[in-house]
């Protein structure tokens, strides 16, 4: 296996376990904000801040470690990182792993903005990011 693969590969789950945190932490604001503790709240807020700057480094160096690669290894690399390759086989096991990582993370931030969304219009309410 490819060095960098591995180091993308291994990127690719600390992140994952990086937004499942940020999922749980979600959900405990939306839990303080329904006991009415926003004390809870805030300091919850203060974690998932800090855990998005980790995501965001996170993907600043799996870029790096993308760019680092041949020509043809950089293109496999970015179509196991796509959805809609979900579900399809690839050429190495390295590269499907790539893929379900990459793939149940996105589910992982998907139900995060559902819980995210729900938080936003109750705190903002008009002035949601969310309100239509």
């Amino acid at each position: 296996m490819n060095t960098v693969f591995t180091g993308i590969l291994l990127n690719l789950q600390k992140k994952y376990n990086k937004v499942n945190e940020f999922q749980d932490i979600t959900k405990q604001m939306a839990a303080s904000l329904q006991r009415n503790d926003l004390y809870s709240f805030q300091l919850l807020m203060n974690m998932r801040t800090e855990l998005m700057i980790d995501i965001e480094n996170m993907d600043y160096a799996e870029e790096e470690l993308i760019k680092s690669l041949s020509e043809d290894d950089e293109k496999q690399i970015r179509s196991a990182l796509s959805k809609e390759m979900e579900g399809k086989q690839f050429a190495t096991p390295d590269l499907q792993r790539i893929n379900d990582i990459y793939n149940k993370t996105k589910r992982s931030l998907q139900n995060t903005v559902q819980v995210d969304k729900a938080i936003s219009l109750k705190v903002g309410g008009e002035n949601s990011f969310y309100h239509n």
